[in-house]
């Protein structure tokens, strides 16, 4: 009877320390940029907002965090980081291309509209990046919210 109690009390252990949450250490300081409404003349997203927030961790990931509201309610939305393109001296208007994929998965907005996308990506991967946008998952042309960096 002891000899089960003592390897359920190791067992208990053993996952609890499995479980252990290591915070991940930080090379730099949280950076935050407040995205700007891409689409102010369209019914639905006239009062969208939100901000980016980005920080570079030791791993030589980058933990991005996007939040945002005004979008439509209950639909699929991706985000990316891109480079300066060249249609526009305002990089949200450039047309840059995608670096470096996805930030995280795409991600549905609540009945509210209010969206939270959370994503790490190599950080040397990013390099030139000028502006982060999130768009409509279905319809990649629609774009709501752009944040220069």
């Amino acid at each position: 009877m002891k000899k089960a109690l003592v390897m359920a009390l190791i067992g208990t252990l053993a996952l609890a320390s499995c479980n252990k949450t290591n915070t991940p250490e930080v090379s730099g300081t949280n950076k935050s940029v407040t995205f700007k409404m891409m689409l102010p003349a369209d019914a639905i997203y006239k009062a969208s907002a939100g901000t980016a927030t980005y920080v570079d961790l030791t791993s030589k990931d980058r933990a991005t965090t996007l939040t945002a509201s005004g979008l439509k309610p209950n639909t699929s939305y991706l985000a990316h980081y891109h480079i300066m393109g060249t249609a526009s001296t305002d990089a949200c208007k450039s047309a840059g291309d995608v670096l470096n994929g996805t930030i995280g998965t795409a991600m549905t907005s609540d009945a509210n509209g209010a969206l939270t996308l959370r994503g790490l990506q190599n950080t040397a991967a990013l390099t030139g990046a000028a502006y982060i946008n999130i768009h409509e998952a279905a319809t990649p042309s629609v774009v709501p919210l752009c944040a220069p960096l």
